[in-house]
């Protein structure tokens, strides 16, 4: 049985009288989607996973944290959406800080349920706005990982997308040369009998 296999799956590799051109280049095709899957999508999905986790983790810099004061009640909590309870859901809701030596008002996102005049942490840019918080390095390798294996997969299915699309095109020639050669059998046939 593992002979056999083997067998088919090099058949276009060995000396054949009946070997077609097409059939060396969907040979080479092949092989060149096997190496590609095997190596270029790793690397796009390598390269992609390193550049969002830069990117997400550059997003901290230039940012600094006050620490605020809620101006109003932030909003309650609403239901989780499929567990049915509630967890440490962010709002936004007014805040007052300060900042080089004057008092600011702002919007911010804070934990649910929080009470006017409590404090929470606010992110602000270089030009004193509120920024959302930065994501962790945790977090920020999470999002390398998901946009890797996304670039990866996305490399495959592109791969085996232009595959399929070779063969295709090869089984089109190949069906159109069977014709060729059909109509030519037949016109040679049917001029030896007359």
């Amino acid at each position: 049985m593992l002979k056999r296999c083997r067998e088919v799956l090099v058949w276009r590799w060995r000396r054949n009288p009946l070997k077609r051109r097409s059939d060396v280049a969907e040979a080479w095709i092949g092989l060149a989607a096997v190496m590609a899957v095997l190596f270029a999508a790793p690397a796009a999905g390598l390269t992609a996973a390193t550049a969002a986790e830069r990117s997400a983790l550059a997003e901290s810099r230039g940012l600094r944290h006050v620490t605020a004061e809620l101006v109003e009640d932030a909003p309650a909590a609403t239901a989780a959406r499929f567990s049915g309870t509630t967890g440490d859901e962010l709002v936004r809701t007014t805040v007052r800080w300060m900042a080089d030596g004057s008092t600011r008002t702002g919007t911010a996102m804070v934990a649910a349920d929080s009470k006017a005049g409590s404090q929470a942490t606010v992110w602000l840019d270089e030009s004193g706005r509120t920024r959302p918080a930065p994501p962790s390095t945790a977090q920020a390798g999470a999002q390398g990982v998901v946009t890797g294996t996304s670039a990866a997969v996305g490399a495959v299915l592109l791969v085996l997308g232009l595959r399929w699309a070779a063969r295709v095109r090869l089984d089109r020639r190949r069906w159109a040369q069977w014709e060729r050669n059909w109509a030519a059998f037949d016109a040679h046939r049917g001029h030896r009998h007359a």
